[in-house]
């Protein structure tokens, strides 16, 4: 994808069909996670569920599921473990997934008394169409016929999940300076958390660490990260405080160069 900003990731586009709107009260009927993992293998994980209630005609209307379809399909309790498997690390993709599908999900987590999945990030395909302000109406049937994607079966989660994917690289490769930065950049500028279009107040003038792609950087003994949450932060500080992100930084999953990793990473025995 553009700018290469996936790579290292297991990226998957993500989907529920549910018994209505109302994020307190209703329930998954449907979900779906289909896209990659880190090294290429394809992953597609999709069931229906039993809501434990009936399914109003208005939501079956939507998407074509029933209550006689769903009958056998397994309470919430019983998936989480294999979503929560796919989702913790990844990067997910959804559209209007943060104020709908993620938090749908979150609840029936809090009934089936599980943890919610811990994602790497949540990229949400509405809030990057409002934010590069696409001409017209920003609802996915909508997006994917301007974009040409074909879009069987809309309003079942496999369908949507797989035309979300497909509609973010679309946009990608047509806003490709928008994707340049990091994951973590990316997640900011979504957020409304303004950023320098360089590396920021100083860090400008340190020199890059060779096949870092100038994510890091050094100053005199110390090696600064450059991007992210810790941007400006040395590696030896963001030890002491957060050696979980440390870690990440030095794994497969890193966007940092896999020699780079294995330069530093055993100078804090990672």
């Amino acid at each position: 994808m553009a700018g290469e900003i996936f790579d290292g990731f297991r990226v998957v586009g993500f989907d529920l069909e549910t018994t209505g709107f109302d994020i307190r009260k209703e329930r998954i009927v449907e979900y779906a996670l289909i896209g990659s993992d880190i090294d290429g293998t394809p992953i597609n994980l999709q069931s229906l569920v039993y809501p434990g209630k009936r399914i109003p005609f208005e939501a079956s209307n939507v998407h074509g599921i029933k209550d006689q379809d769903v009958r056998n399909a397994g309470a919430f309790s019983e998936h989480i473990n294999e979503i929560a498997k796919i989702i913790d690390d990844s990067i997910i993709v959804g559209h209007n997934i943060i104020k709908f599908d993620w938090k749908i999900l979150e609840m029936e987590c809090v009934r089936a008394g599980f943890e919610t999945p811990k994602p790497r990030a949540i990229i949400d395909t509405l809030v990057i169409a409002r934010k590069l302000k696409i001409p017209g109406r920003h609802k996915l049937g909508i997006l994917c016929n301007k974009y040409g994607i074909e879009l069987e079966n809309a309003h079942r989660a496999d369908a949507d999940a797989g035309a979300t994917l497909i509609l973010l690289w679309k946009i990608m490769k047509e806003n490709p300076r928008f994707f340049r930065g990091s994951i973590d950049d990316l997640q900011d500028s979504l957020a409304g958390v303004e950023r320098e279009n360089s590396l920021g107040p100083g860090l400008e003038d340190l020199e890059p660490i060779p096949q870092s792609r100038g994510l890091l950087r050094k100053n005199n003994s110390e090696i600064i990260v450059a991007f992210g949450k810790y941007k400006g932060r040395s590696l030896n500080e963001i030890n002491r405080n957060d050696p979980r992100y440390l870690n990440w930084l030095f794994s497969p999953s890193s966007p940092i160069e896999k020699v780079v990793c294995e330069k530093y990473k055993n100078s804090f025995q990672i």
